[in-house]
């Protein structure tokens, strides 16, 4: 086993000058694992938690972890949980809340101490279970990879040593370790497919286990092949526009397994899972449907998915009363002017910018968010037209649409914000003030 784990360290490049924070619970995986490196002269920092849920037996893990690390010589940290006031706090399970303390603990005791590598027990049965327990979730080849040796600065040394090998190394070199006899109950799901489902798979197939540890080295690969490929489709599909992220269904159809290939391009754009499921079911839909997930949407917008990670629709509503208060519109994103009208002044023919006769607004004037029923007359038309008509002829998505703000007088909408002025309050000859508004939202 040493010898296999040393080769295995050797081909990641790791030697007795990276420091490694090893994560020790007592147990024999992780009593073992800290024997291993040992004997290879690592340089290590043992670190253990103390979750405070198995009585004494808690307090008796943390002695003896520390014993060994002090027989080894090695620097000894160490936090206590109150895991189950956690889980409670965070409506997590006790299982999910001492993940999440553990992960934390690690990362945090792996950077105070100038560590390069937080070391793990995870053995090859672990792997097996991982990718059942991804299997009957379900996932796509990435779970079905399970876990890696090294991934960032997480390192697995004994993930392709089998739990058997490591209870025969413990025996053999007469290895004291802890008993955590929560191990053998089945009412977690992790310890039913050890202790039932693989033993009953070893029924049907002797080779079970090593069977699906040699298609895990197989699917590793194709997922590699499987990324090449998707970032070709990637960078031929996807765009950004200003904060928003589109994908061009035309362009993606023309590839095989479109459905995969955009749920992998989702969660290369860091689209969480659950939301990328959902989004699958959106290239087939109808224009204007959407699904979103926390802060994110993603919407079916004629022939494209747009999505936006910083969903958050506002509602805006400020009365201006008289015209010393429009500077309140400064705060929010726009310049104001107002100037005497002259002979030869240049109108600002952009969309930004709304140049309006200033005698005919009547305050209070409203900026706020447009609403269905709003309507008004586009600069250089003569008949009233609905907002909504308007948004879609400029040809607005969904998201661009829910963000467009109309400015009102007396009733009447004399700017929809950044992109058109209404015909009635425009720039005549008989004008004697302007009012330029402009926009840099």
């Amino acid at each position: 086993m040493i010898k296999e784990v040393y080769q295995i360290l050797e081909k990641a490049q790791i030697t007795k000058r990276t420091r490694i924070l090893c994560a020790v619970s007592g147990g024999i995986d992780s009593t073992v694992m800290l024997h291993v490196m040992h004997e290879l002269d690592m340089d290590c920092v043992v670190a253990h938690c103390n979750f405070h849920l198995r009585g004494d037996d808690s307090n008796l893990d943390e002695k003896f972890v520390k014993s060994l690390a002090d027989r080894f010589e090695y620097k000894f940290v160490t936090q206590d949980f109150d895991t189950e006031k956690y889980a409670k706090q965070n409506g997590i399970s006790i299982q999910m809340a001492a993940r999440d303390l553990r992960y934390a603990f690690f990362y945090d005791s792996a950077e105070k101490n100038n560590c390069d590598y937080i070391a793990l027990a995870h053995n090859a049965d672990d792997q097996v279970e991982t990718v059942l327990t991804n299997l009957i979730r379900g996932t796509g080849v990435r779970g079905l990879t399970g876990m890696s040796f090294v991934k960032n600065n997480l390192l697995r040394p004994l993930l392709w040593v089998s739990r058997d090998e490591i209870e025969l190394f413990a025996n053999e070199n007469y290895i004291d370790y802890r008993t955590d006899i929560t191990n053998a109950q089945t009412k977690y799901s992790r310890n039913k497919l050890r202790h039932k489902v693989i033993p009953l798979l070893e029924e049907i197939n002797p080779a079970a286990k090593i069977n699906i540890l040699n298609s895990v080295k197989y699917l590793s690969d194709t997922e590699l092949i499987m990324q090449e490929f998707v970032n070709a489709v990637y960078n031929k599909c996807i765009f950004f526009k200003e904060d928003l992220i589109i994908v061009e269904l035309p362009e993606l159809s023309k590839f095989p397994a479109v459905e995969t290939i955009l749920f992998e391009i989702l969660i290369k754009l860091e689209i969480p899972k659950v939301l990328a499921v959902d989004a699958i079911n959106l290239l087939n839909a109808q224009s204007g449907r959407f699904c979103e997930f926390l802060n994110i949407r993603i919407l079916k917008d004629r022939d494209a998915l747009i999505i936006d990670k910083k969903y958050s629709p506002k509602k805006t509503n400020i009365v201006i009363d008289d015209l010393d208060s429009l500077s309140k519109l400064e705060e929010i994103g726009f310049t104001i002017k107002a100037i005497d009208y002259k002979s030869g002044y240049q109108i600002i023919k952009d969309s930004q910018t709304a140049c309006i006769d200033l005698d005919k607004i009547v305050f209070p004037i409203t900026l706020r968010n447009w609403e269905d029923g709003d309507k008004f007359k586009p600069l250089g038309m003569e008949n009233f037209k609905k907002i909504s008509d308007f948004l879609t002829d400029v040809k607005l998505s969904v998201f661009e649409k829910e963000k467009v703000l109309i400015f009102e007088s007396n009733g009447s909408v004399f700017w929809v914000a950044g992109l058109r002025i209404d015909d009635r309050f425009k720039i005549s000859n008989s004008t004697k003030r302007v009012l330029e508004l402009s926009s840099v939202q």
